[in-house]
C-alpha cells in the first residue's frame, strides 16, 4: 500500500503539471479549456484525499516506533553453569 500511494501521488502531480502546460497552449477550444479545469480539480481532489493519507501512514508509523522505542528489554538474568567435576 506504500508504495501505491507514492505512485498515486506521482502520476498526479505529473498529470496536473501537463494539464497547466496543455492549458497555456491556445489550441484548445473553450469546451475543451472547461473539460481540462473540471478534470483538473477532480485531481486535486484525489491529490489532497492521497497525501493525507500518506500523512495519516508517515504519523502512525512515527507513533508506532515512538512506543517501540518506549519499550523495556526484560532484564534477563545469567546462570552459571557449574561444572559436575568441581
Amino acid at each position: 500500500m506504500a508504495d501505491t500511494l507514492d505512485q498515486d501521488v506521482r502520476v498526479l502531480r505529473n498529470w496536473l503539471r501537463s494539464a497547466w502546460r496543455q492549458l497555456a497552449g491556445s489550441s484548445m477550444t473553450r469546451f475543451e479549456r472547461q473539460e481540462l479545469r473540471n478534470d483538473m480539480r477532480e485531481a486535486e481532489v484525489a491529490l489532497r484525499l492521497t497525501l493525507k493519507r500518506l500523512a495519516a501512514r508517515d504519523r502512525v508509523r512515527a507513533e508506532a516506533y515512538a512506543n517501540y522505542s518506549q519499550l523495556k528489554l526484560p532484564d534477563f538474568r545469567v546462570l552459571r553453569v557449574v561444572s559436575p567435576d568441581r
